[in-house]
């Protein structure tokens, strides 16, 4: 019995200078920067990619996200004071009805200093149906004028089709139009509510029509030029129920107004005098145009107002170049508080489309410099323009504002969120952009 305690002895000891001689190795530690990416698409509506890059370019992490799944991107050996930049790509192709060519557009948005952790949702949040509007004018001697909301003609009203009018309409449920008939000074309007599908009016005299005398509203706008604009009547902002207020869809063309005041006319009016429930919550108001000043930018707003106002101001805030961009870098110097700086180059080809934002943070009175990080070998191989960064040295530069967003933080989760389609409107939108 001695002997076999002796040689057990002899054992544990052999066995625990082993050890010594050969540790374990180490655990390796968990990395420190990850982001989850919940992609709530089908790889029908697009293939994703996301990659993340460190402050000098360098792809440190990349992957393919699966269609309606969710994905964890890490960061090997990464570091808790690291800063990393994360770009999301989503790689469409598709063919020109009747073409046989087959296009890629390829959309790609870089998230600068990401911080760790972040979810990022990809989700479609349309919520716009079409619907055909079809419909045969009665009691009319003289159609002066014809409205339709949101519709594209496909058949417009006159004597010689019997005042038949047929419309494609984009809406949220509810339809109407308006008509100046028989020289009258006022307007007379129909409209419907929860429409899911076509509508076939057959005949529908004018006389029966309701009528609006109420004057129009009248906003001031910061320059001259061919404005673009949407107005809508908000009924519910929570079940998206909108009136679209004014005409933006012209007959493919057409003359553009050149206007310096738009005038909102109501299908029915919201005005002081109105007796309660008013016909809508609020307004919502959405412009864009051009200004052709040699100082000339181009400007956005998208905002709820519970009256529409009389006069929309120019921003109060500007971007300034200092120095020419080239295809991969770009620096600007911010004018004034606001809370978000993008730059976005475009590359048209055949069969390439490629769109590429970079969002950051802005400070007043800082010069704002960006370069385009690395493109994964994955993607360049496959796509060559996008990999040599053939964008030419033209850059749209834009500054974002929002009225009831707290700053750049704020604004990011937003986008990152990406839950609501109406966020960039409750937000207070104001956008400033140039081309340097």
């Amino acid at each position: 019995m001695k002997i076999h305690i002796c040689y057990l002895l002899v054992l544990i000891g052999a066995l625990s200078a082993c050890n010594k001689e050969n540790p374990a190795p180490p655990l390796t530690p968990d990395p420190f920067y990850k982001v989850v990416i919940n992609n709530e698409l089908n790889e029908l509506q697009g293939r994703y990619a996301v990659w993340i890059s460190d402050e000098e370019g360098a792809v440190r992490a990349f992957r393919w996200i699966p269609g309606a799944d969710t994905a964890h991107v890490e960061v090997p050996d990464s570091k808790e004071n690291e800063i990393f930049d994360c770009t999301i790509a989503r790689v469409f192709p598709f063919e020109m009805p009747g073409s046989g060519v087959r296009d890629t557009t390829i959309t790609l948005t870089t998230y600068t200093a990401l911080a760790n952790g972040e979810t990022v949702n990809l989700r479609n949040l349309a919520y716009i149906q079409t619907s055909d509007l079809s419909f045969t004018l009665k009691g009319v001697n003289t159609l002066d004028s014809i409205i339709v909301a949101d519709g594209l003609p496909i058949s417009r009203p006159q004597p010689g089709n019997n005042y038949f009018g047929q419309y494609r309409i984009e809406h949220t449920g509810r339809v109407w139009f308006r008509v100046l008939v028989n020289g009258e000074m006022f307007w007379r309007y129909l409209y419907f509510d929860n429409v899911s599908g076509d509508v076939n009016l057959n005949e529908v005299d004018v006389n029966l029509m309701t009528m609006n005398l109420a004057h129009p509203a009248k906003i001031d706008l910061p320059f001259t030029t061919t404005w673009k604009y949407k107005v809508d009547g908000v009924i519910d902002t929570a079940t998206l129920q909108f009136v679209p207020l004014g005409d933006i869809r012209r007959v493919p063309g057409g003359a553009e107004q050149v206007i310096s005041a738009l005038n909102v006319f109501e299908p029915v009016a919201n005005e002081d005098f109105m007796p309660e429930p008013k016909p809508y919550s609020s307004f919502r108001l959405r412009m864009n145009g051009t200004s052709d000043a040699a100082d000339g930018y181009n400007f956005f707003t998208d905002g709820f107002y519970q009256n529409l106002p009389a006069q929309l101001p120019a921003p109060n805030f500007d971007l300034e170049p200092t120095f020419l961009s080239d295809n991969r870098n770009v620096a600007v110097r911010c004018i004034g508080d606001f809370d978000l700086l993008s730059f976005t180059r475009n590359y048209a080809g055949a069969p390439i489309n490629i769109t590429w934002e970079v969002v950051t943070k802005p400070k007043n009175g800082t010069i704002i410099v960006n370069r385009l990080p690395d493109v994964p070998k994955e993607l360049g191989d496959s796509y060559r323009p996008l990999a040599q960064f053939q964008f030419g040295d033209l850059v749209h530069t834009r500054a974002e504002n929002y009225q009831r967003l707290n700053g750049y933080e704020a604004v990011i989760q937003k986008r990152l969120q990406n839950s609501d389609p109406l966020w960039q409107a409750k937000g207070g939108y104001t956008g400033r952009e140039e081309i340097y």
